[in-house]
């Protein structure tokens, strides 16, 4: 279901989808472009074009690739993530599909705990590991 239904241009600036700035039908692929968002933003503490004003990032996300910049450190895993659901609407994976990715199923994180191992040992899930 990506392409078609909804229509109106509504969200947070920096992770809305192209799809959802150009007025394009958008489905859930646009979901997934802002989980992927939010994993950047738990990776730099910020979301992707946080650098540009509400207006330019929207602009620069409608024109440009959203290739963010990730720190060192960042699991190889998690890089392949955001490069599989940064990119056209068209080949974007689906929800469904990237539940099954190493960065969800908690393979290598590059140090990074993974969430269900703090959760099982510490009850908590941190955003960031300790520097």
């Amino acid at each position: 279901m990506s392409g078609t239904g909804i229509k109106s241009v509504t969200g947070t600036p920096y992770w809305m989808s192209p799809e959802v700035i150009n007025g394009e039908g958008y489905g859930r692929k646009a979901d997934v472009w802002s989980v992927a968002c939010t994993v950047v933003e738990m990776l730099t503490q910020k979301p992707p074009w946080a650098e540009y004003e509400a207006m330019a990032a929207i602009f620069k996300i409608a024109t440009q690739p959203t290739k963010p910049f990730l720190p060192e450190g960042v699991s190889e895993a998690a890089r392949d993530f955001v490069r599989q659901v940064f990119i056209e609407e068209k080949w974007r994976p689906t929800a469904e599909n990237l539940l099954s990715h190493p960065f969800v199923q908690g393979g290598d994180c590059g140090g990074y705990p993974t969430a269900a191992t703090n959760v099982a040992t510490e009850g908590i899930i941190p955003l960031l590991p300790p520097m």
